[in-house]
């Protein structure tokens, strides 16, 4: 059995596992959730305040639990224990129906899952194989976890959503012990170049964000002159603008992921085939991961963008005018998954053509937390608006705010003076 394990630890199934089983859980949490929330008698206002604690808690919780990883050089360590903590965090969830207490318990389950994503994207970026053949695994593992969760949802009592999500986090616990191999104390300062690349996948850029492409930060190249000052680019009107872009456009989406199901429950759709259009339109973005570096670069940053903006505007279109399940379900498989992964890397690409090189990582920071901050805000607000008006209104709504963010785009001026995929 040690001799089995040893075998295990650090190879390509040990990866597999991680990501399939980390993203498997996340699923759960994310793709019908608010359809349960919903059938234990929540209303919009209370289901979007909850599904909203996930983003409140990481914005304090990421940072603070990276330190630990910092300090002791044990980043799969410290991520096991979290994952643990989100097995007893699901089972908690499956007892609790009064809201606050579902706000605390999904805030802190999710806070923990974002802890450990940063982990699991770096321990990717240095392991032996190729990134998109192991972060394929996360979105393989998401797709099953939305198909089950609805079938779950669907068939089984409730609470089954939560004790599934509790055997995937167990297995997550696995993946974190063998993946990667022994710890590896990462140097605190560097001599050389190499060093300095290297450290930027250490488990000290824990903050890093858009972690399905964290691995590209070690591409960021060391600068022999002083760095500037962080408020530099806080002073810059160009990301200023871009910031309150992805303000509106990943708060806009969170409401998206929310009340999508229940749109879709309205027309009297199945839990389970909930999950399985869930399902199909997560694999759409596979291709768009795997091919990333034919595209992302040979276009500019402000063509993406508008593109992105026009899939958003488009998506919420469909979704306001729609008079039955096909003219939601064919723009939720086509275009949901493209619009929200291209934003995801756009956020990469641009801003590490708007800020200096040596600031990336602060400045993709504060681009997450700004997108943290749109996605409570807005959640919330849709809920008090889902509250008093019919579902497509609240999509009308959101069309009109991915029509604005398109017009800002128009104003965004971005030279883009560094290949970040290629």
């Amino acid at each position: 059995m040690k001799n089995l394990f040893t075998h295990y630890r650090g190879s390509y199934i040990s990866y597999v596992t991680l990501y399939f089983f980390a993203y498997f859980t996340l699923a759960i949490f994310s793709s019908v959730l608010p359809v349960y929330l919903t059938d234990i008698g929540k209303s919009a206002g209370e289901m979007s305040f909850i599904m909203s604690s996930s983003s409140f808690f990481s914005l304090v919780a990421v940072p603070v639990m990276g330190y630990p990883c910092d300090r002791t050089q044990r980043p799969r360590l410290i991520s096991s224990f979290l994952s643990a903590g989100m097995a007893i965090g699901s089972l908690a969830l499956a007892a609790s129906h009064k809201t606050w207490t579902l706000f605390l318990l999904q805030g802190l389950t999710m806070s923990f899952f974002s802890a450990t994503q940063t982990v699991s994207e770096q321990l990717a970026a240095g392991s032996p194989y190729r990134y998109g053949v192991l972060r394929v695994w996360g979105t393989l593992g998401y797709a099953a976890g939305a198909q089950a969760s609805g079938l779950a949802v669907q068939v089984f009592p409730g609470p089954t959503l939560f004790f599934m999500a509790a055997a995937s986090s167990a297995l997550t616990v696995l993946g974190f012990s063998s993946a990667g191999g022994k710890e590896i104390p990462v140097p605190l300062t560097g001599k050389s170049d190499k060093e300095d690349l290297s450290s930027l996948s250490a488990p000290r850029h824990a903050g890093c964000p858009d972690s399905k492409l964290s691995h590209t930060c070690k591409r960021i190249k060391r600068t022999e002159s002083p760095l500037p000052s962080v408020t530099s680019f806080l002073r810059d009107p160009r990301f200023l603008l871009y910031m309150f872009i992805t303000f509106l456009v990943m708060g806009c989406a969170a409401v998206n992921n929310t009340y999508l199901p229940l749109l879709l429950k309205s027309f009297d759709v199945p839990t389970g085939a909930i999950g399985t259009a869930l399902s199909v339109g997560t694999l759409v973005e596979i291709p768009v991961i795997l091919f990333s570096h034919k595209f992302m670069d040979r276009f500019s940053s402000k063509t993406l963008l508008l593109t992105t903006m026009v899939i958003f505007a488009v998506q919420y279109t469909f979704y306001c005018t729609a008079s039955g399940p096909w003219a939601v379900i064919i723009p939720l498989v086509l275009l949901k998954a493209i619009a929200t992964t291209l934003m995801m890397m756009l956020n990469l690409k641009v801003v590490h053509n708007l800020v200096s090189p040596g600031l990336s990582t602060v400045a993709l920071s504060i681009v997450s937390a700004c997108t943290g901050l749109g996605s409570i805000i807005l959640q919330n607000a849709g809920g008090a608006f889902a509250d008093h008006f019919p579902i497509r209104a609240l999509y009308l709504a959101l069309t009109g705010f991915a029509l604005l963010s398109l017009l800002l785009s128009l104003f965004l001026r971005i030279e883009d003076r560094e290949k970040v995929f290629g």
